[in-house]
C-alpha cells in the first residue's frame, strides 16, 4: 500500500512537482468519464501522481495551480477550435468547388445555412 505522506520542500517546486517516495511527482490527467465514445465531455482534472501509484489533487499543494492548469486547458481547447473551424471552412470550400449545394453542406454539418455562407467568404 502506498504511503500517504508528501514532503514539501522549502522552495516552491511546482514546476517539478511535490516529492513523494523520494522523487518528484508528475502531473497526470485524472479519470475522465466519457459519455460519448468519440469525445470527452467531462472535464479532465489533472492530479499529481507518484510512480508508486499515490495520487493527489493538483491544488492540494497550491490552489492557484488548479486555476493555471484550467486556463492552459481552455487556451488549448480554443486553439483546437480555431484549427477545427479553419479545417471545416476548407472542407466546405472544396465541396462547393466540387459542385455540392451549400444547403446540403449545412444539413450534413448540422449548421444553419447562414453559418455556411460565412465559411465560404
Amino acid at each position: 500500500m502506498a504511503e500517504n505522506t508528501v514532503d514539501v520542500a522549502a522552495e516552491p517546486l511546482l514546476p517539478m512537482g511535490p516529492v513523494h517516495c523520494g522523487s518528484h511527482m508528475a502531473i497526470s490527467a485524472g479519470p475522465a468519464y466519457d459519455s460519448m465514445q468519440w469525445i470527452t465531455v467531462e472535464p479532465v482534472w489533472p492530479e499529481w501522481s507518484c510512480s508508486c501509484g499515490f495520487r493527489m489533487d493538483i491544488d492540494a499543494m497550491d490552489p492557484v495551480s488548479g486555476v493555471w492548469l484550467a486556463a492552459l486547458r481552455r487556451q488549448s481547447l480554443q486553439h483546437e477550435l480555431a484549427i477545427s473551424q479553419n479545417t471545416l471552412a476548407l472542407a466546405f470550400k472544396k465541396a462547393v468547388d466540387a459542385g455540392v449545394d451549400p444547403r446540403a453542406l449545412a444539413e450534413a454539418a448540422g449548421l444553419p445555412a447562414g453559418e455556411i455562407e460565412s465559411f465560404l467568404q
